[in-house]
C-alpha cells in the first residue's frame, strides 16, 4: 500500500488522519454489514471489489481482490475470501468520488 496516511497492522489496515479502518482479509457478505447501510456500498467490478463508506469528515475508499473463486470453493463470490489492496490516504466529498478513486486502482 502507498497511500500516504496509511498504517497496516496484521489484521485490519487504517486510515490514520481519517479514523477508519478496514479488514486485510475479509468477504463482500462481512463488509455489506461493515459499512454505513445509507452512505456506504460494497461493489464487485470484475475481478475487484470496491468500498465506500462514511468516515470521520467524509468518504473512505478501499479496493479489495478475490483470493478465491466460487468454482474454488463452491460459495457464491460473496462468500469468497477478499485481499486489501489500496485504501485512500485522503477524504472524499462523497461516495461517487471515493468509488470513482477506486476505479483507478
Amino acid at each position: 500500500m502507498k497511500n500516504d496516511g496509511i498504517k497496516r497492522g496484521q489484521e485490519s489496515t487504517w486510515n490514520t488522519a481519517n479514523h477508519y479502518c478496514l479488514p486485510n482479509i475479509t468477504t463482500m457478505e462481512k463488509l455489506s454489514m461493515k459499512v454505513c447501510a445509507g452512505e456506504g456500498a460494497v461493489l464487485k467490478m470484475g475481478d475487484k471489489v470496491l468500498v465506500t463508506d462514511h468516515a470521520w469528515k467524509g468518504f473512505i475508499a478501499g479496493v479489495y481482490e478475490f483470493l478465491e473463486t466460487p468454482e474454488e470453493t463452491g460459495f457464491g463470490y460473496i462468500e469468497c475470501r477478499l485481499s486489501l489492496i489500496a485504501m485512500s490516504g485522503e477524504l472524499f466529498e462523497d461516495g461517487g468520488h471515493a468509488i470513482a478513486w477506486a476505479m483507478t486502482i
